[in-house]
Order: structure tokens, then sequence, then C-alpha cells
């Protein structure tokens, strides 16, 4: 018998949100899984075992206990702040338990990849779709206003979430904490409602966007131009280095070409959809 199963990519923080916040994207890492002998998965027309230090190995080893033989078509580009590892082993940890019928069903999932992978707010995207707010322990369904669409500046540069991480500062100053909240309120309103004058007062974070500037330098020009462009709010992508624009029907073509003279041929410019299924 084999398994299926399909995550999308997500784009958590969404600016102040830091580590709570995240958007599903229709973008898609589908993954099968049968018995096998040894843990082996099969990308890009290449096979080869897994070892017990991968995450992969790790969340089928945590949904089901034995090795499985796996299958991955992932749309998802990786490394670029794209939610692409929550996507994968939420897939193939769901994949292995629909093969074997080991009952948990989403919730389970939730907990094996963020124990894994680190990241609850990715993980609740991943696994319940829409927008969420996230911890840990659970997570919420929060509301996008239908008028506003994401466009994603996706750089052929990487950037792996641990350098991302090393940058953080250990300590914020209460301002920046008051900062912080007030920048995360108007966001939510903002998607809520679809209103562009309140995401006006969401950017501009300090957590996370201001100290890893110096990794991507073309991750801030792009948010500039995006939001020079009429984006109602431009922000960092996970770690980065990619961004994501909220734009209405009116202002979506003109970020889209602004983002784009920005990367000429150094990347892709993405107008996608909220995915609201998560994990199928």
């Amino acid at each position: 018998m084999i398994g299926e199963a399909s995550a999308p990519a997500s784009s958590g923080n969404l600016g102040p949100g830091f580590d709570t916040l995240a958007l599903a994207l229709s973008l898609r890492c589908t993954a099968t899984a049968e018995p096998a002998e040894s843990m082996t998965i099969t990308e890009d027309g290449s096979t080869s075992r897994l070892d017990s230090s991968d995450m992969i190995y790790r969340a089928v080893d945590a949904a089901v206990g034995r090795p499985m033989h796996l299958s991955l078509h992932n749309e998802i580009p990786r490394a670029r702040g794209l939610g692409s590892s929550s996507a994968v082993t939420g897939s193939v940890a769901a994949a292995a338990m629909k093969c074997l019928g080991v009952q948990g069903g989403r919730r389970r999932v939730f907990e094996i990849v963020t124990e894994i992978e680190g990241h609850a707010d990715n993980a609740a995207a991943a696994v319940f779709g829409g927008l969420v707010a996230a911890t840990p322990s659970g997570c919420k369904q929060l509301v996008l206003h239908e008028s506003l669409g994401p466009v994603l500046a996706i750089p052929n540069a990487t950037l792996k979430t641990t350098l991302a991480r090393e940058v953080l500062r250990p300590e914020i100053s209460l301002g920046g904490v008051a900062r912080t909240v007030a920048r995360v309120s108007f966001l939510l309103a903002g998607l809520a409602d679809g209103d562009v004058e309140a995401l006006g007062h969401a950017g501009g974070d300090e957590i996370h966007e201001l100290p890893r500037a110096g990794l991507s330098p073309i991750t801030g020009e792009l948010m500039e131009a995006a939001r020079r462009a009429g984006a109602a709010h431009a922000c960092w992508s996970g770690a980065g280095p990619s961004v994501l624009a909220f734009t209405t029907s009116a202002t979506r073509g003109r970020v889209i070409g602004a983002m784009s003279g920005v990367l000429g041929a150094a990347g892709e410019v993405l107008a996608l959809r909220p995915d609201y299924e998560g994990l199928i």
C-alpha cells in the first residue's frame, strides 16, 4: 500500500509577528510513502538513503516508527523563507501515517513538524492552511480579507534559517516591545478588514527584519520597491531572502513590475493565492 500527502508553502512572521504568524501559499510539496527495509527517498530522479540526522527520517520515524521509501515532488524553493522544510516534513509524516493507517490526523502531524522543524507558525500554516497564529501548543485560524493578494519576490540566492537566527538580538527594549505590539495590532486589523491605511502602520519590524538587513540587502530593496509601487504591506518572508507583499487588484501589477525590476534575472516574482486546504 502507498500513502500520499501534500502540504503547502508558507510565509512566516509577516513582519512583526515573529515566530507566531504565517500564511499558507499556493505552492506544494507532495510525498508518497511505502514500507521498506531502510529509510530511502527518491527526488528529482535520484534515490538516496537517509540517516537518523535527517529531519525527513526523524519525521517519518516519529510518525510511524519504521523505515519507509519516500518519493518527493516539491514545488517550493528551498532556503528562501517559504516554509519548505515544514511542508516536506509534514507531507512525509502524513504520507507514512496514511500508508500504515496510523491515527492522529492533522493534530499529530502538527506536533511532529513543530518538534522537528522548530517553527510552530510555519508548521500550523502547512498543516491547517490559511492565515494562522500559532504556538507549539496550538493554533488559531485568522481572517485574511479577500481583497488582499500575496505577491512573492523570490531571489535565486539562498539564506539558511540557522544563519538568519544567529544575528538576532537576545533582548529588546521595552520601547521595542511596545512598538511591536502596535505593529501586530495594525497588521491583524488591516489583514482582516482589507484596511490599507492600518497596514501602513505594520511595517518596520525591529525584532528580526532590522537585525537581518545586512544578510540580504536585496530583501530591503524589494520591500522598498513594493511599498513605492503601492503594496499595502511588504515584509521578509520567514527568514528570507524572499519578500511577501500584500496587494490589491489595483496595485498588483505595479508591485509585480517594481519587484521584477529589482530582481532582474536574479530571481522570480510570483502572484500566489492563499492556500486554505493545508495538509491533504
